[in-house]
């Protein structure tokens, strides 16, 4: 017997069950069969496999520290240029469908669907599908390992910054998909990345240099590191997020007008305040990066403040949902 949120279909399989939202079904069943998704995990491997393959050859000829060195900052410089821009890329026009001729946003907000759950549902599909792909990578990490010269711990932390760098960055092009005009959207997407980028180096390098140790970071750095990373990311998600609503307004209303420019504002000064509520805490030395958390975690509450939208009790007349 199917439980009561669930469909049975006739050949007796269960499909996804409905407390998943329709947003979020339908684009991951669309997504898993693209080819937007089938060609890059099918690259993934293929240049998993040969970096995996050169650095065995290499370290037998010249030692595990030059082939763990060399390729595999390759590998992850070309995995980082799948998951950072060719996935995300592959969302740059995530929200025209609901926004051309046919304005289907008119009819997925009818059916009681709020713009949030819209937005959210494009990125957690975003996220998932490259998470599907970085779990995948896990073997070939642990084959790194048992080749030599390469720690598990870091390999892990290395997927891990994969994974934190594609959520950004697909809530980035999401945000930019609302938007018509082609050149706009790389405007914005290039602005975000810039701004992205800044504030994640001052939040994060302070860290990398707390043990003051010459041979790297430690394993604890770069732990912390991916969680300021990963803060840093939520922002710029959140960020993302609010410019795929704006445009999924039903009407315009002067009394309720759209928030595009305030997040690009926003946007643009994201690592000013970040920067200098850094130097406020500069006397705590190395635990200076509790202003930089303090201040982005105020910019996320900020974000999610603007055009909020209406509640279940609320009774505001012209927000919309």
């Amino acid at each position: 017997m199917a439980k009561s949120d669930e469909i049975q279909t006739p050949d007796g399989l269960t499909p996804f069950s409905e407390r998943f939202g329709a947003v979020f079904v339908k684009e991951l069943r669309q997504g898993l069969r693209a080819k937007q998704f089938v060609f890059p995990f099918v690259a993934v491997q293929l240049i998993a496999v040969g970096s995996v393959a050169i650095e065995l050859a290499v370290s037998n000829q010249a030692g595990d520290v030059i082939g763990a060195d060399v390729f595999g900052g390759i590998f992850f410089f070309l995995l980082n240029i799948v998951f950072g821009f060719a996935m995300p890329m592959t969302l740059f026009g995530a929200l025209q469908p609901e926004l051309q001729s046919g304005r289907n946003v008119e009819l997925l907000l009818m059916s009681n669907l709020t713009r949030w759950q819209i937005v959210r549902g494009k990125w957690i599909v975003g996220s998932v599908l490259a998470g599907l792909m970085l779990v995948s990578l896990i073997p070939y990490a642990l084959t790194r390992y048992y080749l030599g010269g390469v720690g598990v711990v870091e390999s892990i932390l290395m997927i891990a910054v994969l994974g934190v760098g594609n959520a950004g960055s697909n809530g980035i092009v999401i945000g930019a998909s609302g938007f018509r005009n082609i050149i706009v959207r790389v405007i914005i997407i290039g602005v975000c990345a810039i701004s992205c980028s800044i504030t994640t180096s001052i939040c994060v390098l302070p860290v990398l240099g707390f043990s003051g140790s010459g041979g790297g970071p430690s394993v604890w750095e770069m732990t912390l590191g991916v969680i300021l990373g990963a803060i840093t990311s939520a922002l710029f998600v959140v960020y993302g997020l609010q410019l795929g609503r704006a445009q999924l307004r039903l009407y315009e209303n002067p009394l309720d007008p759209p928030s595009s420019g305030l997040i690009i504002a926003l946007i643009i000064f994201t690592p000013i305040i970040v920067g200098v509520t850094m130097i406020s805490t500069h006397a705590l030395g190395p635990f200076s990066i509790v202003g930089g958390v303090v201040g982005t975690i105020g910019l996320i509450c900020l974000a999610l403040v603007i055009d909020r939208g209406p509640g279940k009790n609320s009774n505001i007349r012209y927000s919309q949902p």
